[in-house]
């Protein structure tokens, strides 16, 4: 081998040599590319210029949405002024808002959720647009978003309202949009950025509000599903009311409009007749599975649906069944997010979430409720004390049932997972290992616990195995032992 002096050493050895020091080197990419543009974030006074823009806008688009269709038809059916159409355009659009609204010498305060929903749907697409320029960090984006929408919202809406109504109107108008327009702005900020209140709640908590959403839900198609049954069972009822009327191409289209605007209205009396206590149509009338008491009606297509007067079918019980389903659902949502828990906090936890069910569908009833003029049509749509009374003892007993059961399934399928587990636990404790390792049967009491070929098979399985230089030791260690010793001197 060549001497480390020689410069004739291997060339490969002396490369190797040469990397082995302290510095390694590395060739790595780039973490930044120099010239790269990431999101950037809009100053504090143009997100907030954006979110006041939600508002005007979302109010401006209610209102040229109501007030174009109302100057459309108006001019198309009748004679009449430009400033006549505004006016009745601007007053329905005040209806919409919660304001109510006089039309000659009927005051209508039964407000179209259709309409009042499409707004709320602008706020909540608007206000999710400016929340998104805002700092992505930021606690304070969502609440300042709400805020400023609500009020950009709010001070055209009051303004409006106190011109074209008074101070009545006005009033009404900004008690019922100051819930629904932060509701919506919230929603809207909170879809956006992706943060929801809910993530600081305790996990078993999280679920109340999917729960009691999901039973409105239930509710709401069930109201759905009763509506157009209704429809389609009085088919012939809505062809003669349509061919009396006798509107024409505008008049249809304003009268679909119009029913359009009432439909969510109408899937919750729908819901009411389903839960048991029904609706009103005026004073002294009834809608209910159990009877139909019904007064002078107007020529609208969906008031078709209506049962007969009379007694009411023992095929129509049947729906009965939606509250039942709703507060079941409920509780089957907060019980899974429970899952350690016993069967009586099951059935506690399912009624509870049954009980505030019922009590927001009681909440969405009483607020689609009001007055289609000042004579018979008064006081339409449900009453909210025997919809409360009914909703939430529906639910909330449903929902104790439901939880329980469910409470009690998991009780029992616990233990029947947990019986093969103990079986097998309790098999392998009975084996027992002899000193050679291998796990053998326990013996009963009454069996000796080895024979004597057992015992001298144990033995000599227990000792080493001896070879020959152990053996050679074990002997020199023998004699050594057996030899005296000498003393020296």
């Amino acid at each position: 081998m060549a001497s480390l002096l020689s410069p004739r050493r291997n060339r490969g050895e002396s490369a190797t040599h040469r990397l082995r020091g302290d510095i390694d080197l590395a060739a790595t990419e780039p973490t930044v590319v120099i010239g790269s543009a990431g999101p950037t974030e809009l100053p504090t006074l143009a997100w907030m210029t954006l979110a006041a823009g939600a508002g005007l806008i979302s109010v401006l688009s209610g209102w040229v949405l109501v007030t174009g269709l109302v100057v459309v038809g108006w001019l198309a059916a009748e004679p009449g002024t430009l400033g006549q159409a505004l006016s009745a355009g601007t007053q329905l659009w005040l209806l919409a808002n919660g304001g109510g609204a006089t039309l000659g010498s009927a005051s209508v305060t039964l407000i179209p959720w259709g309409i009042t929903g499409l707004v709320a749907w602008l706020v909540a697409r608007t206000a999710g647009y400016a929340a998104r320029q805002g700092p992505a960090g930021s606690p304070t984006v969502t609440p300042m978003v709400c805020i400023i929408a609500t009020l950009s919202y709010l001070v055209p809406l009051l303004g409006v309202a106190l011109l074209a109504g008074g101070p009545w109107p006005a009033l009404r108008s900004g008690m019922v949009m100051l819930v629904v327009v932060p509701v919506a702005a919230a929603w809207g900020c909170c879809h956006a950025r992706q943060t929801w209140p809910t993530g600081a709640w305790p996990a078993w908590s999280r679920a109340v509000p999917r729960a009691v959403i999901a039973a409105l839900l239930v509710m709401f198609a069930g109201g759905a599903a009763v509506l157009a049954i209704g429809l389609v069972v009085n088919l012939d009822r809505v062809t003669a009311l349509l061919t009396a009327l006798d509107a024409g191409i505008v008049g249809n289209v304003a009268l679909l409009v119009g029913q359009l605007a009432y439909a969510p209205n109408a899937v919750v009396w729908a819901a009411c007749y389903a839960l048991g206590p029904g609706f009103t149509l005026g004073n002294g009338s009834i809608v209910s599975p159990a009877a139909t008491e019904l007064g002078a009606l107007p020529s609208i297509p969906m008031l078709a649906a209506v049962p007969d007067v009379g007694p009411g079918s023992v095929s129509h019980l049947w729906w009965l069944a939606l509250g039942v389903a709703a507060g079941a659902v409920a509780a089957t949502l907060v019980v899974l997010a429970r899952p350690s828990a016993r069967y009586d906090e099951t059935a506690l936890v399912g009624g509870l979430s049954g009980v505030l069910a019922g009590g927001a569908f009681s909440v969405v009833a009483w607020a689609t409720s009001g007055d289609l003029g000042s004579d018979l049509l008064s006081g339409v749509g449900p009453e909210l004390v025997p919809v409360l009374v009914m909703a939430t003892s529906t639910m909330g007993l449903s929902g104790a049932l439901c939880g329980l059961v469910l409470g009690l399934w998991r009780r029992r399928t616990a233990r029947v997972t947990a019986a093969p587990v103990a079986a097998k636990g309790s098999g392998e404790s009975k084996k027992v290992a002899d000193p050679s390792g291998v796990e053998r049967p326990k013996r009963s009491e009454n069996e000796p616990e080895h024979t004597d070929e057992e015992t001298v098979a144990l033995t000599h399985r227990s000792r080493p195995p001896i070879n020959a230089a152990t053996a050679d030791s074990a002997d020199d260690d023998d004699e050594g032992a057996d030899e005296p010793t000498q003393q020296i001197g």
